[in-house]
């Protein structure tokens, strides 16, 4: 044999040993990766679970908050106001003195300073009786208005309808009071005539409202006079326009002479004959 077939011999049972020895890369699977998981202690499982449950909002219903039931001393607060509205509602103010109005809204204030609905009812009740008040005013009766106004002060004085109240309710009294006195003058200055004095002729106040017949009656014996003494005459009248008129009734029944006049304008509704 020759030095290459010895050769190549060797190489063939080199190369056959190795494939024997060595698997084929087709066959071979790469194995899956494992994660690895710490072991927990039972007791830090429901630990880690409330902690994962708590840190996932989005699976959990969100919790509304408990309405707090109202304490005894709330319930009875509440149970005052609630007979002072049924009083107030019947009228039930001040009194009967253990079963009215003021009295439940204000032991509601006494346990619950600043309580809204006390405070109201407190107002209602001085509303009240200083629209009675006024009512009793406009009626005539300052007394029973006088008699309301400190029922309300005996709620809450300091409550400023009052004061405004009580003014009104002054004010009202003064003008009526005013007004009374004038028309008491004025019905005694009617009643008593006017003493005219010579020469001074006193006129109805309604002359305008009479009739012609009754006008010119009542200017006639002035006419007479001015015809007699061709003497200038003084108008004394509120009215201007009035004024005139009573002059030119006097001067056209006088053909004679133009009559001379000077009209002032005065409340005195008279006529008076003047001195040359």
């Amino acid at each position: 044999m020759s030095k290459f077939v010895v050769f190549l011999l060797i190489v063939v049972t080199f190369l056959t040993g190795c494939q024997k020895n060595v698997k084929p890369s087709e066959n071979i699977q790469p194995e899956p990766e494992v994660a690895m998981t710490p072991v927990i202690p039972d007791s830090d499982v429901s630990n880690q679970s409330e902690q994962i449950t708590h840190t996932k909002p989005e699976q959990q219903e969100k919790s509304t908050p408990e309405q707090k039931a109202p304490t005894k001393f709330q319930k009875l607060t509440q149970h005052l106001i609630q007979q002072g509205k049924q009083a107030l509602s019947e009228q039930r103010l001040l009194t009967p003195v253990e079963d009215n109005a003021n009295l439940y809204f204000q032991a509601a204030l006494g346990r619950d300073p600043g309580n809204f609905q006390a405070i109201q009812g407190i107002a209602a009740i001085v509303d009240t009786y200083t629209q009675w008040a006024w009512q009793a005013a406009r009626n005539r009766d300052y007394n029973k208005a006088e008699r309301y106004l400190d029922s309300a002060r005996s709620v809450n004085p300091g409550d400023p309808m009052i004061v405004e109240m009580a003014s009104r309710v002054s004010d009202l009294k003064a003008k009526r009071q005013q007004a009374a006195k004038a028309d008491k003058n004025q019905a005694k200055s009617e009643a008593v005539p006017n003493i005219a004095k010579e020469g001074q002729y006193f006129l109805p106040k309604t002359l305008f409202s009479l009739s012609d017949d009754e006008i010119i009656a009542k200017i006639q014996p002035i006419i007479d006079e001015v015809a007699k003494t061709d003497r200038p005459i003084a108008i004394y009248w509120p009215n201007d326009k009035e004024a005139r008129l009573i002059y030119q009734i006097i001067n056209s029944r006088v053909p004679e002479f133009r009559v001379r006049a000077m009209t002032y304008h005065r409340a005195d509704y008279m006529v008076e004959l003047q001195k040359d």
